[in-house]
């Protein structure tokens, strides 16, 4: 005899509180959400009406792993988790609290002889020529600077001692 219960289509149903299909549905009605969040309240709601895999898979028009995966966030971790992206830890911070002074430092400081105004490339070069780095992008610094209104590259900006006047 060959056993073919692998092969059936499951109904894996999901059983929402009140208070979490209110939360599913008010979701879904405000769409106030990603694209993802509300995808992922659709299979809940889907699942918890009875709909097997497949059917939510046709019925949204999205991939059976998005579909099983939410359901397994559910059972396993509860509705936020489910429709919520766990946090990220993100990438490292190119600069220490170290460089980052320096780099503000030398960027307000007067520019390399025969420039008119620091550029980026120019604060690139000098972050590694100064060892403060071993690399690092024009993008990184720009976001450092631009957090503390520091631009170099606009003469204008750029705090200067009354003896550089």
């Amino acid at each position: 005899m060959v056993c073919l219960w692998y092969m059936t289509t499951y109904k894996h149903t999901i059983e929402l509180s009140k208070k979490e299909r209110s939360q599913v549905q008010a979701i879904i009605r405000t769409g106030k959400h990603n694209a993802r969040v509300l995808t992922r309240a659709r299979i809940l709601l889907k699942s918890y009406e009875g709909l097997s895999k497949s059917e939510i898979v046709r019925h949204l028009d999205i991939g059976e792993s998005t579909v099983k995966r939410t359901r397994v966030h559910y059972r396993e971790n509860g509705l936020d988790r489910a429709l919520y992206d766990a946090p990220r830890s993100g990438q490292p911070k190119k600069l220490d609290d170290k460089a980052e002074a320096h780099l503000v430092a030398l960027a307000c400081s007067n520019p390399p002889e025969g420039r008119a105004h620091w550029t980026l490339e120019l604060l690139q070069k000098q972050m590694i020529k100064d060892k403060k780095v071993k690399e690092i992008s024009t993008v990184a610094l720009w976001h450092r600077l631009t957090e503390r209104s520091i631009k170099p590259w606009r003469e204008k900006n750029v705090a200067r001692s009354e003896s550089y006047a």
